[in-house]
């Protein structure tokens, strides 16, 4: 992405999220974005989920400009292309594990959908838990969910929005050791927001954000 400007409304005038900002990621490699809270570290990964559009500049992901697209090309390109994982999970609660991995599938009309979502969740260490509602599981255990969720039609970019921010210590861990060998493994191209030093450590490529600008690190 180059030259982002993003600006929000507040009751005392308009605050630049991002001014004149520019990012770049190779194909494949892992960054992590940190800065403190309320930096816009949330407000950049929507912007590369094309959940949220710039005022000026342009988002370049792979070969497709975001901005060429209208709102149904964008859903269309997310269910393809694009994994997002959220620090709350956001799994439906009146869904299995199973039923929360294969709904992206079967909304996208595809084979085996929950073929395909069972074999996810074995990945994720989760077999055992298929017919499980999230209910039923553990913070750690409901974060592999979302892991399996956002990658189970193989993404080519996968987000994650403080990914064990909601997780103790050592399920965190276990969670982002697991999260690194699926992206190595699918060799999709990887962006965390995070606080977490460690984290950010695990990464190729690091960026703070502050004052709406990006400074390498």
């Amino acid at each position: 992405m180059s030259g982002i400007h993003l600006t929000y409304p507040t009751d005392s005038g308009a605050v630049a999220v991002l001014n004149n900002a520019s990012l770049k990621v190779p194909p494949g490699e892992t960054l992590a974005i940190m800065g403190p809270s309320g930096s816009g570290k949330t407000s950049l990964l929507l912007l590369l989920s094309g959940l949220e559009r710039p005022d000026k500049g342009e988002i370049l992901i792979g070969s497709q400009r975001l901005g060429d697209m209208d709102s149904d090309a964008l859903a269309d390109w997310r269910s393809k292309h694009l994994g997002i994982i959220f620090q709350s999970f956001h799994l439906l609660p009146g869904l299995s594990a199973l039923g929360n991995v294969s709904l992206p599938l079967e909304i996208a009309g595809q084979a085996q959908a929950r073929e395909q979502a069972s074999a996810m969740l074995e990945a994720v260490g989760l077999s055992h838990r298929l017919q499980h509602y999230p209910a039923q599981l553990s913070g750690g255990e409901q974060q592999r969910v979302a892991i399996a969720r956002a990658l189970v039609h193989q993404p080519s970019l996968l987000l994650g929005d403080e990914p064990t921010g909601n997780l103790d210590q050592e399920t965190g861990e276990k969670v982002l050791s697991l999260l690194f060998d699926l992206h190595k493994k699918s060799k999709s191209t990887l962006v965390l927001v995070t606080h977490d030093k460690r984290v950010a450590e695990r990464c190729q490529h690091r960026v703070q954000m502050d004052g709406g600008h990006l400074y390498e690190i």
